[in-house]
């Protein structure tokens, strides 16, 4: 079931699977950015990642010696999320573990996704619950995707990407498996503009994947360079990724509370780098932003 908002500016609609946002919508001009989902490129629009990112060690987590299988991107992007409050201009949606999460995961959870407008940006709030007497572990994160305007597959350039940061982003290696590779890491320069040009084979690298925590901001633009939407956050890692090296209609703009393993990686949960921990008989808010221009 999908659930919709709007304000004057834009709509929104988020389904209960997942809680995942599927469309978001400029009403000046009736103009969708988000995109819309198709198998033969990538089906998802904007998957909630929690409470792992990425790949797991042998797609594995650890807690106190014992390991529990873990899908890539976590658990909850699959899970039936409840509207537990709304407004006209707000939308929440909540999920605790199960018995099924429990089998992956052992330690229990509540999260909530706070969908928010305010004038032309959306806020996304997670919001992480601990009613246990020990801290909760975990990684969140955002991986919503954007539409090209008037893609075309034979262009040499299909957009832009813009950053906080005017020198270059670096790229942290990834192996085979979608493992962290830190010694494989690349410069991935900007233009005089400090711009990224989105072309065919921007993303031969799988995905752009700067864990410095530099860049808080990032815009896309469309072939004119026109802003379409600017993605702002507080994160420590940014994944930027479109299939096909890039060949693809859209391009993801990812802020990551935490990020994949490395393939030898064998601790504990609690020692993966980036890991937010939410104390007991309490809870964390960690927040991006979406500006439609």
């Amino acid at each position: 079931m999908k659930h919709t908002i709007e304000n004057q500016q834009l709509r929104i609609s988020v389904k209960e699977e997942g809680a995942e946002l599927t469309s978001l919508v400029r009403k000046e001009n009736n103009c969708e950015v988000l995109w819309q989902g198709d198998p033969a490129y990538w089906e998802g629009q904007s998957p909630v990642l929690f409470p792992t990112i990425g790949s797991s060690a042998n797609q594995q987590v650890r807690f106190d010696g014992t390991t529990y299988p873990m899908p890539k991107h976590g658990l909850v992007k699959d899970m039936k999320f409840r509207l537990t409050d709304s407004g006209t201009d707000f939308l929440v949606f909540s999920v605790t573990d199960t018995e099924e999460t429990r089998k992956h995961f052992p330690l229990p959870f509540q999260l909530s996704v706070r969908y928010q407008l305010e004038e032309s940006t959306l806020r996304v709030s997670f919001v992480v619950g601990n009613s246990e007497n020990q801290p909760l572990p975990y990684h969140v994160g955002a991986h919503p995707a954007f539409q090209l305007p008037r893609f075309q597959a034979q262009d040499e350039v299909h957009g832009y990407l813009g950053f906080d940061v005017t020198d270059k982003l670096v790229g942290n290696g990834l192996k085979p498996g979608g493992y962290l590779w830190p010694e494989g890491s690349f410069d991935v320069p900007l233009s005089e503009e400090g711009l990224l040009a989105l072309g065919n084979h921007t993303f031969d690298c799988d995905t752009i994947l700067d864990t410095r925590g530099f860049a808080h901001a990032c815009t896309l633009y469309n072939i004119e360079k026109e802003k379409i939407v600017t993605v702002r956050f507080d994160a420590p890692v940014l994944a930027l990724w479109a299939p096909c090296g890039g060949q693809a209609p859209f391009v993801c703009i990812e802020p990551w509370w935490g990020c994949c393993d490395e393939a030898e990686f064998a601790d504990d949960f609690l020692k993966r780098p980036w890991m937010n921990v939410v104390e007991p008989k309490s809870e964390k808010t960690i927040s991006y932003t979406i500006t439609v221009h």
